[in-house]
């Protein structure tokens, strides 16, 4: 086949344009629109609480209209510096987002693999990355156009905040619609900083991060560097990644700012993949004999740029244009040859291209003398993968068994309004159009590529609606309802079920109808929030099968899910303070080949317990002292939608301590964590419908990290 040289292609790539009018009011400022604020005795709350003591801003962005997130008609919850970082390994989602009700993330004991990751139980049965959940860094998408994404391009240590939207206002982000991942860089510190942190635990494992920045007139910037390597707690699962983190902004005069956002990723990792039943008992931390003559393993490289503009014209019209762009190369090496039949190789070989760009315009004001506020916008995204095939000669790369140029972009349009209809009650909608569009085109020098190529083109638009009302001046009732729409990714389309060369278009689009009621109050020094949903989804994409890491998909008909999700914050008395997160969801398939099944990988309950104990700041012996205790418990997760198997519901519990002191312009702290303090016997994960019946993916039993970080101030 002949092909436009890779660098014709990328230049054609970086002409895309686009003009947005989206939902930000004001965002991704250093000075927050929402400030997260807390009662002095616990400062790692998740969601933003009236008290005393204020915090560090949280930038907030996308459905945020005005100042305040929590009068929006939608259930989201922030975490703040502290709740990601304290006593923090800072390597894994894991660690911190169990304390987000309706969220789970697993720990899979795989870095070839990334966290497994869902929202409401989108994403459940994603076999790496994150499907069916849209992802920001600060502003900057880290979704694909198709919907994939992967988690480990978020630099931990790095971080200053993060939102989470779930409900149905997180359609307006597109064809994504489970949910909405926002994480946010530190503002630059002042004075200007210079950090090093490290930390050595079990299994060779060790972090060493180091973090820089200041503010000088109208310029400021943050940068981290993170260095991570394990030798894994199973057997042939050791791993390095290397990451980089850093944002520029400008100021030049009031009404203007520029940012500039970059971050790369470099992970090299081997890949244990799951366990039978059997296997599992006899030891979890074996592999199956042909992981290790197959040499299993997984590659990323990962490079990201994007530049942000924010003008505002005046205090009730503001305009925003960003692009990005960026490569992104995967190899993968599969535990089987790859050079049989039809097969497209043992080893998976992409190289990816893409890029976007956005502008926004928001504009408020008065109607019946009540304020309003109106947006409008299109966005643009376009992604180039070369996909190679190639047999696994045992470890080593062979023949070319696959040759593929596949594109997808995704154009969308969406405009939106809230107006506060009272002083009490407040009315938001949105609407949303996406056209996605996918093409392969087969390449000449690959012995199974003929005839295999095609396109498909899907598309949706989406209303959403919401109501706030405001009972008193603590306490709000909110209720919305709107459509959504998650695509197929590239990934699910890659293998077609009937085991035939070439990319599965008969894979359609899920389509949603999600509605949401609920209540968020705080009386003293106690927050509480409650919200209920019910939702059905049309052509519901599962794993048809999965053997050796290479995974096929299909649909399956309608789900119908509901659930709640609740928590509550607390200052306690004697400096203690305490979270609660607790999520119940049922899901079902309605009628088709698996109807009255549970969906897979999505657990029906996990609750959340954390106590923290933290000295007044008088205390000059205990000061920077904290010491938290927290607990998980989830239940049991089917392992594939015939529910022919399951792993079984476990309770794991954790501990973290540290202290700090500050001599002038220096400041040290040590740390300490222990997690499954009881030295359980788990599984963190499942490998869904995998073909072999290698289901289960173990966690390890009582571990420990200890680490040191000094910074100094100029």
């Amino acid at each position: 086949m002949k092909r436009q040289s890779r660098k014709g292609k990328a230049l054609a790539f970086w002409a895309g344009f686009a003009v947005v009018f989206s939902v930000q009011q004001s965002e991704a400022k250093a000075a927050s629109q929402v400030v997260v604020t807390v009662p002095s005795a616990d400062s790692s709350s998740t969601r933003p609480l009236i008290a005393a003591q204020q915090l560090a801003p949280v930038t907030v962005q996308g459905v945020a209209y005005g100042a305040n997130a929590v009068s929006l008609p939608s259930t989201i919850s922030i975490l703040g510096q502290r709740a990601l970082t304290q006593g923090q390994p800072q390597v894994n989602l894991s660690e911190s987002l169990g304390q987000v009700p309706g969220l789970i993330v697993n720990n899979r004991q795989d870095y070839a693999q990334d966290m497994q990751l869902s929202i409401r139980g989108f994403g459940a049965d994603a076999p790496f990355g994150v499907q069916g959940v849209y992802m920001t860094l600060d502003g900057i998408p880290l979704t694909m156009p198709d919907g994939q994404g992967q988690s480990q391009i978020i630099n931990l240590p790095t971080l200053g905040g993060m939102k989470i939207i779930k409900g149905p206002f997180a359609a307006l982000y597109g064809n994504a619609a489970g949910g909405v991942i926002q994480a946010y860089t530190r503002d630059p510190p002042e004075p200007p900083s210079l950090s090093l942190r490290t930390w050595a635990g079990d299994w060779g494992s060790h972090q060493t991060t180091l973090i820089g920045g200041g503010v000088s007139g109208g310029v400021s910037g943050i940068a981290g560097l993170t260095d991570f390597r394990t030798d894994g707690w199973r057997q042939h699962s050791a791993a390095t990644r290397r990451q980089f983190n850093g944002v520029l902004h400008w100021n030049p005069h009031a009404d203007d700012q520029f940012s500039l956002v970059f971050n790369a990723l470099n992970q090299d990792a081997l890949d244990p993949a799951g366990l039978t039943r059997a296997e599992l008992q006899q030891n979890p931390r074996q592999v199956d004999p042909a992981i290790l003559k197959f040499n299993t393993r997984k590659s990323v490289r990962n490079r990201q740029t994007g530049l942000v503009w924010e003008h505002r014209f005046d205090a009730d019209n503001t305009l925003r244009m960003s692009a990005y762009g960026g490569t992104r190369r995967i190899k993968q090496y599969l535990p089987f040859t790859g050079n049989f039949g039809v097969s497209a190789g043992g080893v998976v070989d992409l190289h990816d291209y893409f890029s976007g760009t956005t502008a926004d315009y928001t504009h408020s004001g008065e109607l019946a003398a009540r304020r309003y506020t109106l947006a409008a916008g299109l966005s643009y995204g376009r992604m180039n993968e070369y996909r190679k095939g190639f047999v696994n000669d045992f470890g080593v790369q062979g023949a070319l068994r696959n040759d593929q140029y596949n594109t997808v972009d995704n154009f969308a349009q969406y405009m939106q309004a809230h107006w506060e209809l009272t002083s009490r009650l407040s009315v938001s909608g949105g609407l949303r159009h996406d056209a996605v569009r996918f093409n392969s085109t087969p390449g000449t020098d690959a012995p199974l590529s003929a005839g295999t190529g095609g396109n498909a083109r899907y598309s949706s638009t989406d209303p959403v609606i919401g109501l706030l009302y405001k009972l008193d001046a603590h306490n709000r009732i909110y209720a919305d309802y709107g459509h959504g729409f998650v695509t197929p990714t590239f990934y699910q389309l890659a293998y077609r079920p009937d085991g035939q060369p070439g990319l599965n278009f008969a894979l359609q689009p899920m389509h949603l109808r999600n509605a949401e009621v609920g209540w968020r109050g705080h009386f003293g020094n106690l927050r509480a929030e409650a919200s209920v949903y019910d939702i059905t989804t049309d052509n519901q994409i599962v794993v048809f099968s999965s053997s050796g890491g290479r995974t096929t998909y299909s649909n399956a008909g309608k789900t119908r899910r509901y659930g709640t999700d609740l928590s509550l914050d607390a200052a306690l008395p004697a400096h203690l303070s305490a979270r609660l997160a607790y999520s119940y969801l049922h899901v079902r398939f309605a009628g088709g080949p698996y109807d009255g099944n549970t969906l897979p990988g999505a657990p029906a309950q996990q609750f959340y317990a954390g106590l923290t104990w933290r000295p007044p700041l008088q205390s000059a012996a205990l000061q920077g002292f904290y010491t938290t205790l927290s607990a998980l418990v989830r239940s049991q997760v089917f392992v594939d939608a015939k529910n022919s198997a399951a792993a079984q519901g476990y309770g794991v519990l954790n501990w973290a301590t540290g202290i700090e002191q500050h001599h002038g312009p220096w400041r040290l702290s040590e740390f300490l964590r222990v997690d499954n303090l009881l030295n359980r016997n788990y599984v963190a994960a499942v490998v869904i419908a995998d073909s072999n019946g290698r289901y289960y993916e173990a966690a390890p039993g009582r571990n420990a990290i200890v680490g040191v970080q000094v910074t100094r101030e100029f």
